[in-house]
């Protein structure tokens, strides 16, 4: 019986039939609160203001019929009172909607069964509510769901499960769902286990499907049975979600946490290899060179901060190569080593930190000296090219090969027993000049010749603004 008390409309323009209704109610103490229309105008005044769990309306109403209640109704179920003899209108009614119907006669005897049709109607608009909620719900849910019976046949799918697998839904009913599973990296244990309804109903990781083009993906499974009155198992239900996007976020983390992982291992080391050369050079009185040491190791802390700024200029760099070439022509005749420059005649304007790019070539032309033999020849070129320029800092003499020469602009192969006493100076700065040429939009490399010697090479590009006002300047002259 219905434990709830449930709202009853009667449509009925007949008194006798009103009251009988009613005092049966009454009698039988039955859970309803009745509201009565004479008339079919009444019950669409009720109708647009109330709502009802049930109307029961007779067939013949003086202004309508019951098909015109049925209409008004929408989804509350109506149960339809009919006389005798008309059956054919009974079952055209329910054909057209209505949930049942009764026959009434003389002595209203229809009225005892009225309970049990009332229950019924109610409990089955209930269950179909029910039904179109879980319907709406799974089929707009953004997981992929999919029913099989107990053979493994494919008896239902959502529209995710279409999108994401690419059936349509005509093309997968009635496949077996093992179409689903064939896919490398599978492992057959976790098909099997999922598949005979051994996993729990909680998600499990670790399988892989496989879409309509053949493509195979991750996905996060979810498994549960459906079960009769009886409590057997008719059939089961899958849900799938790509994991795809999950998986590439949680590489991504990962790979964000190694590199952060060795940044903070390469500013220790870092850490620990300045102190011991500013030692040193403290010990040694060396101020100037242990500023320089101080100077790159806060430029390495403000790299890895992401807090550079480059105090960007236009500037001749033929002119800055003389300059660095003069500036470094004592420290090359200590070692015994020709400095020597190779420059274009016109002006290479480009836009840069000159205070940094100035520093990088001394570097690297330093490292180039300290690297070479005595009697060695050592020549900065410079190369004008469409978009940028090439500098390269040759040496006659072959020292190391270009991959040991690459290791020395990393940081992470910095160690002080690799460089000599008098290199102990670039120890910051080598690593500092090839992410400053980076910084520029240039890149480094090393060449290494078959017995013709090693190479420092880097690029940088050309001014814009250069380039745009040349361009400006052809143009008006072509006008």
């Amino acid at each position: 019986m219905i434990e709830t008390r449930c709202k009853i409309l009667l449509v009925e323009d007949d008194e006798l039939d009103q009251m009988a209704f009613k005092r049966f109610v009454e009698q039988s103490s039955l859970p309803y609160d009745c509201t009565i229309a004479g008339s079919f105008k009444e019950a669409q005044s009720i109708l647009a203001d109330r709502r009802f769990d049930i109307v029961v309306s007779d067939y013949m109403l003086g202004d309508g019929t019951a098909f015109d209640v049925l209409e008004l109704a929408g989804s509350t179920p109506v149960v339809l009172v009919t006389g005798a003899g008309d059956q054919d209108v009974a079952v055209k009614a329910w054909k057209e909607g209505a949930y049942d119907y009764l026959v009434k006669d003389p002595d209203r005897n229809y009225l005892k069964t009225l309970p049990i049709t009332v229950e019924n109607a109610i409990r089955h608009s209930k269950t179909e509510e029910q039904v179109r909620l879980l319907s709406g719900a799974v089929m707009s849910t953004d997981d992929s769901v999919y029913i099989t019976d107990m053979d493994g046949k494919i008896i239902f799918v959502n529209s995710a499960f279409c999108e994401t697998y690419g059936y349509t839904e005509e093309e997968i009913i009635g496949q077996d769902s093992e179409l689903l599973w064939m896919g490398t990296g599978q492992s057959d244990n976790l098909e099997n286990t999922f598949q005979s309804g051994r996993a729990s109903s909680s998600w499990g990781t670790g399988f892989y499907h496989k879409r309509k083009d053949q493509s195979v993906f991750p996905v996060s499974l979810s498994r549960s049975g459906i079960k009769d009155s009886k409590g057997n198992e008719v059939a089961a239900v899958g849900i799938a979600r790509d994991v795809s996007e999950l998986i590439f976020v949680e590489n991504e983390l990962r790979t964000a946490n190694k590199e952060l992982d060795e940044r903070c291992r390469r500013s220790r080391e870092l850490s620990v290899m300045a102190l011991e050369s500013l030692r040193r050079l403290l010990v040694e009185q060396q101020i100037d060179r242990a500023r320089r040491v101080v100077e790159d190791f806060f430029t390495v802390a403000q790299i890895d901060a992401g807090e550079i700024n480059l105090a960007l200029s236009e500037f001749d760099f033929v002119l800055a190569v003389r300059r660095a070439v003069d500036s470094l022509s004592s420290f090359t005749a200590e070692r015994g080593v020709a400095l020597m420059s190779c420059l274009p005649d016109e002006e290479l304007q480009i836009s840069a930190d000159y205070r940094r790019i100035d520093r990088t070539l001394r570097h690297l032309t330093k490292l180039a000296v300290l690297t070479a033999r005595s009697d060695s020849h050592i020549t900065i070129g410079v190369e004008n090219t469409n978009s940028q320029i090439v500098v390269r800092i040759e040496s006659d003499d072959v020292v190391i090969d270009s991959g040991q020469m690459e290791s020395v602009f990393e940081r992470s192969e910095w160690t002080l027993e690799r460089i000599t006493h008098e290199q102990n100076e670039l120890t910051l700065g080598l690593p500092i000049a090839k992410e400053m040429i980076e910084m520029h939009g240039g890149c480094l490399w090393v060449e290494s010749g078959d017995g013709t010697g090693n190479a420092m090479c880097f690029t940088l590009p050309k001014s814009r603004l250069r380039q745009e006002s040349l361009i400006g300047s052809i143009s008006s002259g072509q006008g």
